[in-house]
């Protein structure tokens, strides 16, 4: 299944729409039900406005959801945040020593701005392939192509709460995304995800139908 909308709300919506429609049941790990739609491609053609979905739910005032700096410290610092299972920012820039973005990326796509190599993992089988390993990155890796004079990104989330977890997806990705269009001197193009397992928990259903208007 496909989506593609002009902002991440539009696109945001959307998902929900689609994964409550159509999304089939099945209990996860914690017992929770859901509704889960598998490999959902969400395309979001504009960043403007690419907080809003993180806006609507802080709105709710029934959770803490994560700040844009928060979310900023845990995609772009080297150390591990406190409090965290995991740190997309320590994977991103020093990975077992590797700088994936700019030793890497960077370089790659200012020397073939065409390439197909620009694959940055945050996945890793040393750290997380483990029996008992508790949590593991939700976005696995990402894309980075130059195509049409813009950077293109794309985000492979391998489980993805669309309601409660997509949003600050998005924005991590953004700000990632924003990193390297900056370093190159590229402006950003199309934002897209594939949520390997897009799903929504049935304790969500009422407040999504809020968000949908149909409440």
């Amino acid at each position: 299944m496909e989506i593609i909308g002009k902002t991440a709300e539009e696109v945001w919506k959307k998902m929900l729409k689609a994964v409550m429609g159509n999304g089939q049941g099945f209990v996860d790990k914690n017992q929770r039900n859901c509704k889960e739609v598998l490999n959902l491609i969400a395309t979001i053609e504009t960043t403007k406005e690419i907080t809003r979905p993180m806006e609507i739910l802080s709105s709710f005032k029934k959770w803490v959801y994560p700040s844009v700096e928060e979310l900023r410290s845990c995609m772009l610092e080297k150390e591990d945040v406190p409090g965290y299972y995991y740190h997309y920012g320590s994977r991103a820039f020093d990975y077992n020593g590797i700088d994936q973005i700019n030793d890497y990326i960077i370089p790659l796509l200012r020397k073939n701005p065409n390439s197909k190599r620009a694959i940055l993992v945050f996945y890793g089988p040393e750290k997380d392939t483990l029996p008992l390993k508790k949590e593991t990155p939700g976005m696995v890796m990402m894309n980075f192509n130059l195509r049409n004079k813009k950077l293109n990104i794309t985000t492979v989330i391998r489980s993805n709460n669309l309601f409660f977890g997509w949003p600050g997806n998005i924005v991590q990705t953004y700000i990632l995304a924003s990193y390297v269009s900056k370093e190159l001197n590229i402006p950003l193009g199309n934002i897209n995800t594939i949520s390997i397992s897009a799903h929504v928990f049935e304790d969500q259903f009422e407040d999504i139908k809020k968000v949908l208007g149909e409440n």
